[in-house]
């Protein structure tokens, strides 16, 4: 995989689905929807791999060039996107959604770490819900975080 990024853009109606796919950093190029002017954003992480400071910076003043009437809805989070939620004033807009994202997670029966898949709305009280191990179904699984920091995204907005 390059470390370019890359955009895959679907547009359909007054709404784009924005796959993002590499690394965010200086080089980013997110000219492809700049100005667009559309009802609704969908940007899915799902196959980032790392984001750097530069790449920050950029994705803020990106995003803020969204009309505040859109709605944005981030789905497919990483850790590394999640993480940076939780540090960085402004790397969600105000009144952005986060729809689904991955979170960490480790198998005491199998001493296997995972990546789980849920939607935001499976965190209750700043908790992570039980989940099963993928590799051996067991359920000796915690999640492999410290709760209140990895899931600081959900009070902001």
């Amino acid at each position: 995989m390059s470390s370019k990024l890359e955009l895959q853009v679907e547009i359909a109606n007054d709404e784009v689905t924005v796959k993002l796919i590499g690394i965010i950093d200086e080089d980013a190029d997110f000219s492809k929807v700049t100005d667009l002017n559309l009802k609704k954003y969908i940007f899915d992480f799902d196959q980032i791999k790392s984001i750097n400071s530069c790449g920050i910076r950029d994705w803020i003043n990106f995003i803020n060039t969204i009309d505040d009437t859109a709605a944005i809805i981030y789905r497919n989070c990483t850790q590394v996107i999640i993480e940076q939620m939780g540090m960085v004033k402004g790397f969600v807009k105000d009144g952005a959604v986060i729809e689904s994202l991955y979170a960490p997670y480790f198998c005491e029966d199998c001493d296997d770490e995972f990546k789980h898949h849920m939607k935001a709305s499976d965190v209750s009280d700043m908790k992570a819900p039980d989940v099963k191990c993928p590799k051996c179904s067991g359920t000796n699984t915690e999640f492999d975080a410290i709760e209140s920091q990895y899931f600081n995204f959900l009070k902001q907005g």
